[in-house]
């Protein structure tokens, strides 16, 4: 879904696994600016705050005091998936 914000506010950005079955291990966030192919990783820390929650098997990614560089395409990685591309594995979902 798209989300359109100021400079500045802030965003939370949502995860959940598609595979009940599937154990919640590390966690990655990729974003790929407009007109681009690339997906880059996201680091967390500073501006980036990540909160798991393992009971409902979903995490999410709080940006702080956006900028005009945030914006793009987000995705969600977990475990083995976060050595590939997210858009190809099932332990992936949209941001």
């Amino acid at each position: 879904r798209s989300v359109t914000k100021e400079t500045g506010e802030s965003l939370t950005i949502n995860c959940v696994l598609r595979d009940a079955s599937y154990a919640l291990g590390s966690t990655c966030w990729y974003r790929k600016k407009s007109g681009s192919t690339n997906e880059e990783s996201i680091s967390k820390g500073g501006r980036y705050v990540e909160t798991v929650n393992s009971g409902s098997k979903s995490f999410s990614l709080r940006i702080n005091d956006l900028t005009v560089e945030d914006g793009g395409t987000y995705r969600c990685g977990n475990g083995w998936s976060c050595d590939y591309s997210c858009a190809h594995y099932a332990g992936c979902g949209d941001g």
